[in-house]
């Protein structure tokens, strides 16, 4: 029997839910050890911030768009990262 890094992945709950064809694509294409690496990495992250990790099982969608705004479009990434150009 072949290592399935997706269903591993789900049952460590990293990921859940419909995915993108692609996406579950390269969540296949890990290998097991690249997969211990992320169910280990989370672990690590739940233990050091819990307050974070239990406020994070609840989110399941930006509160923009649950108040009828396209999250997208309110996204200040570009402002953050410096690619946006200051006035």
């Amino acid at each position: 029997m072949s290592y399935n890094s997706v269903e591993a992945l789900r049952e460590a709950g990293i990921i859940g839910g419909q995915m993108s064809p692609e996406l579950e694509e390269f969540y296949g294409s890990l290998t097991q050890q690249e997969t211990e690496v992320l169910i280990s990495t989370k672990s690590r992250l739940v233990a050091l911030f819990p307050d974070v990790a239990a406020h994070s099982q609840e989110w399941s969608t930006p509160e923009a768009a649950e108040q009828g705004f396209d999250a997208a479009m309110l996204c200040a990434c570009a402002i953050w990262s410096g690619s946006g150009a200051a006035n």
